[in-house]
């Protein structure tokens, strides 16, 4: 890819990139939000056309007017925005477009060959499930099983691992590997560094829509490569400064949700960082939807700041006792994706932007979301562009202010990194130890080990549904966090 340019309204996404890929080579592409990575693979996927520049592949210049030039060309993409059809199963996603017909749609060897597909890579995902029963991190395993399917010459991952846990990773990294030695060439987008210096061959930084520079991953430290990516010295990845106390100040007690959890109780105390872990359907993430009652759960007792909570059949419900929730999902949970930036914010905060309860004030809005867009370093061109056109960590920031600017009693925080770059992840880093400080009770879900082990004081370890394990202090360590979701007792 030669001189390629991109411009969107109010932005120039990519300016003048060089970008080169040998063969059989894993090749990282990296940067801060909204540096123009995912935009530069959606041009090589045939999603965006560019303003200007050249691809070139096998000596041939080619021009993509569709994400089906692209597959035919041999290029085969794992967007960041997990590109599902929710109403059809996982087989009939993983075959879309190329079903298996015999006079009819052959749905019986779809699944057979779906079942084969992730038996191959040890993904336990139900072929014969319909997609929008599943979880955030088993849709991005169907995504990428769909992927390698293609047999494709090139195969792009933006954020491949962003959802799913360590085995997971570990297991997508020896396919990568193995790809590889079949002169299949990867392209690797990760805000994960410590990935890159795992799998990568040659790294490629770009910075606000400029190429940084090209090197070999053994010959850049991270701490080069970070700075590099962000523009200045990042001192401390996990910095951790809140102080746990004895106070209790939410406590749930056999919390139930049918098929997802059994029978899981915890307590977070004031100052702490309360985690918990867990592989892909462990229930993790089902804990917080419950507790926030975006899912049908139950419970014997809830107890919140001393106060008994009887009931919790909706998220409003949950909002109107100081719970909120940073979803896994941002788009389909925590967006409005047609709306813009101020309309995102505002809606969820009418308390802050209306006069009498009901009249939107708009200049009080405009003062509020410009607040955030400072406050959270929301990449943005205006409070008026659209959600859905910014970048995936943008879209997190966006999520994350309109949410804790409710002034919560307890935060629930899914996944909340998740496909942010690594300066804005420091700074969430420092968000929850203020958050853990004011005295809120802190949930910190998520499926990046590094981080849990090194922000949370306690961490509930799940498996199958079930409680495996409630770690503290000096037990909190990533192997015995693995041993116990892999269902071993922690000694």
């Amino acid at each position: 890819m030669e001189k390629i340019t991109k411009r969107f309204p109010g932005v120039v996404a990519l300016d003048g990139v060089d970008f080169d890929l040998k063969e059989a080579e894993i090749h990282a592409l990296v940067g801060e939000n909204g540096a123009g990575k995912s935009t530069l693979i959606k041009i090589l996927g045939g999603v965006h056309k560019p303003d200007a520049g050249t691809i070139t592949l096998n000596n041939r210049r080619v021009y993509f007017h569709s994400p089906l030039d692209a597959q035919l060309a041999g290029i085969s993409v794992i967007h960041q925005e997990l590109n599902l059809v929710e109403e059809l199963t996982v087989a009939e996603n993983m075959f879309l477009g190329r079903e298996k017909r015999w006079w009819f749609v052959d749905r019986k060897k779809m699944r057979q060959e779906a079942a084969s597909i992730m038996e191959k890579l040890k993904f336990h995902v139900n072929p014969s499930e319909v997609v929008k029963n599943l979880n955030v991190s088993e849709k991005q395993l169907v995504s990428i099983a769909k992927a390698l399917t293609y047999k494709a010459q090139i195969i792009v991952m933006d954020e491949p691992t962003a959802a799913i846990t360590k085995t997971e990773v570990d297991r997508l990294f020896k396919i990568m590997k193995d790809l590889k030695t079949h002169g299949v060439s990867v392209i690797f987008i990760s805000h994960r560094i410590e990935e890159i210096y795992e799998v990568a061959d040659r790294v490629t930084i770009l910075r606000d829509g400029k190429k940084i520079g090209t090197y070999d991953v053994g010959s850049v430290s991270k701490e080069d490569l970070i700075r590099m990516m962000v523009g200045r010295k990042i001192d401390d990845m996990y910095p951790k400064y809140n102080t746990p106390s004895s106070e209790v100040i939410f406590k749930v007690v056999n919390l139930r949700i049918p098929g997802k959890v059994h029978d899981v109780s915890f307590e977070v105390k004031r100052g702490e960082i309360f985690g918990i872990a867990g592989l892909v359907g462990s229930g993790k993430s089902e804990i917080a939807m419950g507790i926030f009652g975006a899912i049908r759960a139950h419970f014997d007792e809830m107890y919140l700041y001393d106060k008994r909570v009887s009931k919790i059949s909706t998220p409003v419900d949950a909002i109107r006792h100081g719970i909120v929730m940073i979803p896994e999902d941002r788009k389909s949970q925590g967006l409005v994706l047609i709306l813009d930036v101020l309309k995102n914010l505002s809606v969820a905060n009418p308390e802050k932007v209306t006069r009498a309860s009901f009249i939107l004030d708009w200049k009080r809005a405009k003062e509020f979301s410009l607040k955030a867009v400072e406050d959270f370093r929301i990449k943005v061109s205006s409070i008026q562009q659209l959600v859905k056109n910014l970048s995936g960590g943008n879209q997190q920031k966006v999520v994350l202010s309109k949410f804790l600017y409710k002034s919560p009693k307890l935060v629930l925080l899914v996944e909340p990194t998740r496909g942010i770059d690594v300066g804005a992840k420091v700074e969430v880093y420092h968000l929850i130890n203020r958050l853990a400080n004011s005295g809120v009770g802190v949930v910190f879900i998520s499926s990046e080990l590094p981080e849990v082990v090194s922000l949370c004081d306690t961490v509930l370890v799940m498996h199958r549904g079930r409680a495996m394990a409630l770690l503290t202090g000096s037990e909190v360590t990533q192997e015995n966090i693995l041993k116990a979701a892999a269902g071993v007792e922690v000694a």
